[in-house]
């Protein structure tokens, strides 16, 4: 996959190993239109009908997996739809030791990354009140993916979910993050 390729060269280019040690996890809900009919939910801590993004980023931000689905859907259930991909490929992952998530992924998602992935999944704690200084403090870690889905915002057509299938929403996003892996080759 191109997108696995790209990931390759562009973490040889900032002088890292070809596959990651350690691995992010976050969902984002995103505003759908009324194109939007498969896999749709109403997601209750935001009272909003939509969908997720889950992605799972390597510790520089880059797309290791991505499942878009209804919003409904928890997060420690719905990891495991993300998370199944990257057992899929896992011969793109032999190094992978520990991937790092809010506490949204407690409960059996541990033991089943622990069984499917070989590998630990780390609570990182979050940071809820601002610093000294009136800033929000950043969540060690975790702040990865989140500049991640930072990035996405910037593409008009990933600014909400216009696609009927969620198929085509995930194609986008690696489309963005190819583009993304082409930029950062270039510089």
């Amino acid at each position: 996959m191109i997108v696995n390729e790209l990931r390759v060269f562009q973490r040889e280019k900032v002088g890292k190993h070809q596959t990651p040690s350690a691995a992010i996890i976050d969902s984002q809900s995103v505003k759908n239109t009324s194109f939007s009919t498969q896999e749709v939910g109403v997601d209750g801590g935001k009272r909003v009908k939509d969908r997720k993004r889950h992605i799972v980023t390597d510790t520089l931000g880059n797309l290791l997996a991505v499942k878009v689905h209804a919003a409904n859907v928890h997060d420690s259930k719905s990891a495991q739809l993300v998370l199944a991909k990257m057992v899929e490929n896992s011969a793109d992952f032999p190094r992978l030791k520990k991937i790092f998530a809010d506490k949204g992924y407690r409960g059996n998602l541990l033991h089943w990354v622990k069984k499917h992935l070989k590998c630990e999944l780390e609570i990182v704690k979050t940071y809820s009140k601002l610093a000294n200084n009136g800033k929000m403090l950043v969540s060690p870690k975790r702040w990865v993916v989140e500049r991640s889905f930072a990035w996405l915002n910037h593409y008009r057509r990933l600014s909400k979910d216009f696609e009927r299938l969620t198929d085509n929403s995930e194609c986008f996003i690696k489309i963005a993050f190819i583009r993304l892996f082409i930029k950062k080759l270039k510089n």
